[in-house]
């Protein structure tokens, strides 16, 4: 059995210095190197293993689409990274001098989370991480229309709830308009407006609990401003109102 100490130290919005030491034994694992400067994982990468950081550092960060980027923190030996809550990533994370890295299996991820309160809030953390990348990567494409961006904004909340095991078509009526038109860089009326537009092309219904996507597959095209809700209806670049 291999004992180490795990402490992970936290830059940025989503976590202040934290040094705290988990002690936490780990069967061995296969272990492999990165020479510094040495990537082992990227954005847009699809998400698979888990990672322990064995010996070294690894500096982990996001790139934002303006060119800037953010330290996330700074990962130590013991301390596991890699995890998400949709199917990429959206950080990178780079071997600062010689570091070994090992193989976490799902089991040791599930019993870490249970006895290590500094995991789960970095697991927390990635989900708003994600929530705001992907936020903003839709809100940085100038062409999109108000209709395009509630149409990336429902698709990343549907993509949420299904990775946290909620109903994917459903959008609970939890969130004021007045909050998804500032998210949306928009005005209310332009988001009511988007709305009815989603509604009679049949991708989404109002129901009691919420906002029901009825045409998932329909709503990612849109988002991805491909989307020609049926050949009697006009390519969607009439600019709204």
């Amino acid at each position: 059995m291999l004992g180490v100490l795990g402490s992970t130290a936290h830059l940025g919005p989503y976590g202040g210095a934290d040094t705290r030491q988990v002690d936490v034994h780990w069967p061995a694992q296969p272990v492999c190197c990165l020479a510094p400067g040495e990537i082992l994982f990227q954005t847009g990468d699809p998400h698979g293993e888990l990672y322990r950081v064995e010996r070294g550092t690894l500096c982990h960060y996001i790139l934002w689409h303006g060119g800037g980027h953010e330290i996330i923190e700074f990962v130590f030996p013991g301390a596991i990274l890699g995890f998400g809550h949709i199917a990429t990533h959206v950080s990178t994370a780079r071997a600062m001098l010689r570091t070994e890295i090992a193989i976490v299996t799902p089991q040791e991820f599930e019993c870490a989370l249970r006895t290590d309160g500094q995991l789960a809030a970095r697991v927390a953390a990635a989900a708003d991480r994600e929530f705001d990348y992907l936020r903003f990567r839709a809100m940085e494409a100038v062409r999109n229309t108000p209709t395009e961006r509630l149409a990336s904004f429902l698709v990343v909340l549907s993509r949420l709830n299904a990775q946290e095991g909620r109903d994917a078509t459903l959008i609970p009526d939890e969130i004021p308009s007045s909050a998804v038109a500032e998210q949306l860089l928009i005005s209310i009326d332009r988001l009511a407006s988007a709305l009815r537009k989603l509604e009679a092309w049949g991708l989404v219904a109002p129901s009691t609990a919420g906002l029901r996507i009825i045409d998932i597959v329909g709503l990612e095209r849109l988002a991805d401003a491909n989307f020609l809700p049926h050949s009697s209806h006009p390519k969607l670049e009439v600019p709204d109102a």
